[in-house]
């Protein structure tokens, strides 16, 4: 008995990959030890990860529009039921008709279902064929099954572990995506699959074994039970390589995918197109547009006026308790670098005695900060009370007034040093692209724990990428990370 799917031949107990179009005769095989029992466990496994992630947020929805539609039928009449039916029918022809690979765009489902009940509820209202109150049952049961699917994908799609990945490409590419994603805890790569023929006895690429050549990726990534095959480009794999892949895995629930060398680029800035029938991806400009600098302008001037009177009594309070703890003015006054290179006086609550700068020459042997940065976690300049607005933060709520005046802002790159700026190549000066920030990547993502090269990386991907809902979202974090004193020196 046999059976034949996807490329792959399975005949007693054995798996045999065949690939089109690879020779002069057109078909080319190669057997690959794999036992049918182990092939249909794997089919099964993507079977009940495909219903879980892609059925059962179908299903949700349908049912919160029925449990709400019956809930407002004593108010909107049975018409209210017409809505269940749109949500219904639009659903299931997205799920019958969309291809699973885009089926992983959860947004997408939800705007064809707003696009379809919108238009007819329009329609209706235009025509009076339904009252103010049933066009508002209606899209209260259409809004209701939106939410239910929203959430039932990031639910019921939600990855129990790491990401499985098998990488197809040469050594050196390998080798560099795999040290490259050994610190990602969202990805875990479990093969390595060459252009060229390998033996039992390939020698492993960073601790990752090589399963195969270019004719076993369909049988390693059924038997490895991978989530996603990754090509990386090389002299040795063509355009016709990756169309034969993708012919291979057409029909299975691994998704295919060519790595790109765009590190630190976000994804809404790629825009693929075809020039010349070469597919391109077109990279958009980095940074804020002018009109979104004013307005993230605006909003951080009004944001901290406003919380500079709301936490007026705390400031008072603070400044007299730093000046009774130690001799010497409240506020500590230092000079960083600004946006494009400008210089100005930042503001925070004096943590340290009045000669601080003085001691810092016979402290560098004991510093703790990679890079031209300083950090000593016992530092013996800390007054007491100065301990206690560190490990807090409060120390830089004078930085308002900093923010107010237009030299900082609310959530940006942390605020350098001009020893450090001298320091600075072409790359690193990135980062005084936009104005350094009371908070931001590099103090959610860890602050004093983070290296140096980490939190370059961090302000710099915050400088190309980020938006407003980038900011507070990073606002948000930034009290839970204060709270706790994560990274907290």
């Amino acid at each position: 008995m046999s059976l034949k799917a996807s490329g792959l031949l399975l005949w007693g107990g054995s798996v045999t990959a065949v690939e089109l179009g690879a020779e002069p005769s057109g078909v080319r095989t190669r057997t690959v030890d794999r036992t049918f029992s182990s092939a249909a466990g794997s089919v099964r496994s993507a079977s009940r990860r495909w219903v879980r992630a892609r059925v059962q947020p179908y299903a949700a929805a349908c049912l919160v529009a029925a449990g709400v539609a019956a809930g407002l039928t004593p108010v909107a009449g049975p018409v209210v039921w017409a809505a269940v039916g749109v949500v219904a029918l639009v659903l299931a022809l997205d799920l019958t008709t969309v291809r699973p690979r885009q089926r992983a765009y959860i947004f997408a489902p939800v705007r064809r279902l707003g696009l379809v009940a919108g238009s007819a509820l329009l329609v209706a209202s235009s025509f009076a064929w339904l009252t103010p109150g049933q066009t508002r049952a209606e899209l209260v049961t259409v809004v209701a099954a939106g939410g239910a699917f929203l959430i039932g994908a990031r639910v019921s799609g939600a990855p129990g572990g790491p990401r499985r990945v098998l990488l197809v490409g040469g050594r050196v590419g390998a080798a560099q995506l795999i040290t490259q994603w050994s610190s990602c805890q969202d990805v875990l790569v479990a093969g390595v699959c060459l252009p060229e023929h390998v033996g039992d006895d390939a020698d492993p690429i960073v601790d990752v074994p090589v399963v195969g050549s270019l004719d076993d990726v369909v049988a390693a990534a059924t038997g490895l039970d991978v989530d996603e095959v990754v090509v990386v480009p090389g002299a040795l794999l063509t355009a016709y390589d990756v169309r034969r892949l993708s012919w291979s895995l057409e029909r299975t629930a691994v998704e295919l995918s060519v790595a790109a060398e765009m590190g630190g680029i976000s994804p809404r800035r790629i825009v693929p197109q075809v020039l010349g029938r070469r597919v391109m991806l077109s990279v958009r400009p980095g940074g804020r547009s002018r009109p979104g600098r004013w307005g993230k302008g605006l909003l951080d001037r009004a944001g901290a006026a406003i919380l500079l009177v709301m936490l007026s009594p705390v400031l008072a309070a603070l400044a007299i308790m730093v000046r009774r703890d130690s001799p010497g003015p409240a506020l500590f006054r230092q000079t960083r670098v600004g946006l494009d290179g400008a210089l100005f006086q930042v503001l925070k609550f004096r943590t340290m005695v009045v000669d601080a700068e003085s001691m810092l020459p016979a402290l560098q042997t004991a510093n703790e900060a990679a890079g031209p940065l300083f950090k000593m976690a016992a530092d013996p300049r800390t007054t007491r009370i100065g301990r206690f607005l560190r490990r807090s933060s409060l120390d830089e709520l004078p930085q308002l007034v900093n923010v107010v005046k237009g030299q900082m802002s609310l959530v940006g790159p942390r605020p350098s040093l001009p020893v450090e700026t001298m320091a600075y190549d072409e790359w690193i000066h990135r980062r005084l692209s936009a104005k350094p920030g009371m908070t931001g990547a590099w103090q959610v993502g860890g602050r004093s724990n983070l290296s140096w090269s980490d939190s370059v990386r961090l302000d710099i991907d915050y400088v190309d990428n980020s938006t407003l809902r980038d900011d507070l979202w990073i606002a948000m974090r930034t009290a839970r990370v204060v709270i706790t004193r994560d990274g907290a020196v």
